[in-house]
Parts: C-alpha cells; structure tokens; sequence
C-alpha cells in the first residue's frame, strides 16, 4: 500500500488525506468515508470501518455506509412536515411511510463537488433545490473532513433560503480490531437516558437507561443479545455546551490496543450495532452482516420537527455539526 496514493486497484474519484497516523479515503458520492486506516496498528494499515472494495460499488448501497445523510436524518413521520398553516409530503423511502435519511435521493445518494483539497482536508459542496425530496427552499451544504494528528475531524454546514429542519449526520460503521463482529468492543456513553421506539420505530418519551441494553454509563462490552437492541438515540449530557466544552468526549469505544473518543456538539448520540446490515459487494474490511460494525450517529432529534423541537433553520440561522473522533493506541 502506498499511504499517500493509495492501493493501484482503486482510481478515482477517491480523495486520499493522511499523515502519520491516519489516512482516509472519501468518496464526493454521498461524501463518503470510504475507508479510514490507522497507520500505527502492530500488523500493519488496519481498516477501522466497513466499506466497499470498489467506489462504484456504494452507488447500490441502502445501508448508507459512510455517507453524510440529509437534508434531515433518521426518520421523519408518515414523511410529512407541517408548520404552522404549511404542510409538505417528502419521499416516503422507509418501509412503515417514513422519509428515512432524507429520501431515497437524499445527500448520501448524490455526487458532491470537490471546493478543496490538500494532504490533509477535503471541502465538499451539495446544492439541493427547493422541492427535492419534499423538502421547502434550496439548501447549500458543506462537508468538511481533516485529520489533525491521531484525530479525524468532521464539519458540516449549511443554510437555507426558506425555513427548513435540518440534520445532517456521518454515518461510518465502525469496526476497530478487525474481526467479524463487535463481541470485542466495550462502549462507554454520557447518557442517563435515550429514546425508546414505537413499532413504527418513532422516539417515545425518554427514558432512564438504568439497567438495560442502552445503559453504558461505564464502559460495557458489546453483548450478542445487545445487538438486535441497538437501535436508538441517547441524549448526551454535555452536547450542545459552550464554545469549547463541545471538544470534551462524550463517549468512547474501545478494543484491546485501540480507543476512539468521540466528541461532538449535537445533543444526542444515536447507536445502531448494524443487526440489519446485509452484504451486497465485496467488502473492504470486515465482511459486512448483522453486528459487524457499530454506527455512533451524532445527531439533532429523530422525528423533531414533529416533537416540536428546535431543529427548523432559517435564512440567517445557519446550521453547523461538528464531529471530533480520537484514535489513540493502548499500551
């Protein structure tokens, strides 16, 4: 493997950044984390997340590996918003009538323009007309990724010219050791408590986490019977702090030589232990199937628009997630 271009049997369009530590990979389809390598493994380069060998390959995906999804994540209800007198149908791509992720041809199914480019950061536009997918105005995104020493770091942004939800995530399956499934990962969370669902897989009230498949106050490995349960959303106690109380981890997933510490400055973490994820390509990494990676999506509310949260932006209210993943070797 060459660490700055890249293996010879990928062309582009794959954006390599590395330094010492890290290199990535990005895909502007859908703005992909395509792979993300750490360098200083024992064995060598070892994959951290699931992915696909071939570029072309994520144009099948529906398990939107990698992707930045928007205009708004998670699901949506019935793929309706109402505001006040004004209401909009949006795609209808989830199985039960929610919009899911944006649509079916929402930000991870659209090929994003390169702004900027060096050795280690890559900017990434979208520009989504009024009426796509459903959703009011035309929006303008950003996506920034940059590795900074042993942490990759993630920016998105955006602003609209009509009032619209927003809430665009990253949306990587992480896998630290490389081995079949998460058995051997320990999770650690800030969160005293997280949205359970409906069978229409909608938030319910919070609950306390006391005790149960989402409770991980403490560093807890990753159980067989915790990864059909993984599927919802924890409310962060220190997201959405002052200026730089957001750079404080607020969550961890560890492996015997590997910790990542993750930092963000949205409210709440939705963990997904992928018991859904099926193979469709031939994979880079670690073969993709039920409980193989661990999707750690930070995130404003699932369905908020409809639980009357805070999530609608305007012209002149500009919308920014920031995401800061450390990856630091264990002695």
């Amino acid at each position: 493997m060459n660490h700055r271009g890249g293996m010879s049997v990928l062309s582009p369009p794959i954006l390599v950044l590395a330094n010492d530590d890290l290199l990535a990979w990005i895909l502007p389809y859908g703005a992909r984390l395509m792979q993300l390598w750490w360098l200083r493994a024992p064995e060598g380069p070892r994959p951290l997340t699931l992915g696909f060998g071939e570029p072309r390959a994520y144009l099948d995906d529906r398990m939107s590996i990698g992707a930045v999804c928007g205009r708004y994540a998670n699901r949506l209800a019935d793929a309706r918003l109402t505001r006040g007198h004004q209401s909009w149908r949006l795609d209808a791509n989830h199985p039960l009538g929610h919009c899911l992720h944006g649509g079916a041809g929402g930000f991870g199914q659209r090929h994003w323009r390169v702004a900027a480019h060096n050795a280690t950061s890559v900017t990434l536009e979208l520009e989504s007309e009024d009426g796509d997918q459903g959703f009011p105005g035309r929006c303008q995104s950003r996506v920034r990724y940059s590795l900074e020493g042993d942490v990759l770091c993630w920016q998105a942004d955006a602003e609209v010219d009509e009032p619209c939800p927003l809430n665009l995530i990253q949306h990587s399956y992480w896998n630290l050791d490389g081995r079949s499934d998460l058995l051997g990962h320990r999770l650690q969370v800030d969160s005293a408590s997280y949205l359970p669902t409906d069978v229409r897989e909608l938030p319910l009230p919070a609950r306390p986490v006391d005790g149960g498949h989402f409770d991980f106050r403490q560093p807890r490995a990753i159980s067989a019977d915790c990864v059909p349960e993984l599927d919802g959303a924890l409310l962060l106690e220190r997201g959405a702090g002052a200026e730089q109380a957001w750079r404080q981890p607020v969550a961890s997933l560890a492996v015997d030589d590997l910790t990542m510490t993750l930092a963000t400055d949205q409210p709440l973490l939705h963990v997904y232990a992928s018991a859904h994820l099926r193979a469709t390509a031939p994979h880079l990494g670690v073969p993709h199937g039920p409980g193989a990676g661990l999707c750690l999506e930070t995130e404003v509310w699932p369905n908020g628009p409809a639980l009357g949260k805070a999530v609608w932006h305007e012209p002149g209210k500009p919308y920014r997630h920031r995401l800061r993943l450390q990856f630091q070797a264990k002695s």
